[in-house]
C-alpha cells in the first residue's frame, strides 16, 4: 500500500515538475521573441510577445515579472494602451483564487481611463466626459470571471471526483461513486456560476 502510495506521489511531482518545466521554457520564449521584435522596431509584436509570456504564469518564473516590467516601460514611455491592455488583460488571465500582479492591474485600470478620458474619439458625440469617464471606470471594474468561491468550489469538485475515482476503483461501492458524482457536481457548479 505505502508502495503504491509512493509511486502515485512520484507520478504526481514529475508530471507537475513536466508542467512546470513548459511554462517556464514557453514563458522565455515568449519573452526572446518579443525582445526581438522590439530590438527590430516592432512594437505592437513585442507588446503581443510579452503578454503571451506574462500569461504563461507560474509563481516566481522570472519571466512573468520581467515581461510585466518590459510591459509597463512600454506603457509608461510611449503612453501605449496597447501595452496597458496587455497587462491588465495578462492580470485578468492569470487569475485564479488570488489576484497576481494586482497592483499592475489597478496601474493599467487608471492609465486606460486617463487615456481614454482625454481622447476626444473616444468620448460621445456631444456626450459629456465626466459622465463617459464614470461608465468607462465601471466597465474596467467589471470582472465577467467567476469569483474566488465559484473557482475554489470546482477545484474542490475536482479533488473530490478524482478521490471518489481512486477509492471507487480500490473498493467498488455506491458510496465512492457517490463522492465521485458528488465532486463532478460540485465542480460543474463551481464552473458555470459567476
Amino acid at each position: 500500500m505505502k508502495r503504491k502510495l509512493a509511486w502515485i506521489a512520484v507520478v504526481a511531482v514529475a508530471g507537475l515538475a513536466a508542467l512546470a518545466l513548459r511554462v517556464v521554457v514557453e514563458g522565455r520564449a515568449a519573452l526572446a521573441e518579443g525582445d526581438e521584435a522590439m530590438a527590430e522596431q516592432r512594437a505592437a509584436d513585442a507588446i503581443t510577445a510579452w503578454e503571451s509570456a506574462a500569461r504563461w504564469y507560474l509563481p516566481f518564473a522570472p519571466h512573468v515579472d520581467e515581461a510585466y516590467d518590459r510591459l509597463r516601460e512600454v506603457a509608461r514611455t510611449r503612453k501605449s494602451a496597447a501595452a496597458w491592455r496587455s497587462i491588465r488583460s495578462a492580470a485578468r488571465a492569470t487569475r485564479g483564487l488570488g489576484q497576481p500582479h494586482a497592483e499592475d492591474l489597478a496601474e493599467a485600470d487608471a492609465a486606460l481611463l486617463a487615456l481614454a478620458t482625454v481622447d476626444p474619439a473616444r468620448a460621445p458625440a456631444g456626450g459629456d466626459p465626466a459622465k463617459f469617464s464614470a461608465w468607462f471606470g465601471e466597465q474596467l471594474a467589471k470582472d465577467a470571471r467567476p469569483g474566488a468561491g465559484s473557482a475554489a468550489l470546482a477545484i474542490a469538485g475536482i479533488a473530490a471526483w478524482l478521490v471518489g475515482m481512486v477509492l471507487a476503483i480500490r473498493r467498488p461501492g455506491w458510496r465512492h461513486a457517490a463522492i465521485s458524482a458528488g465532486g463532478l457536481a460540485a465542480w460543474a457548479l463551481g464552473v458555470y456560476t459567476t
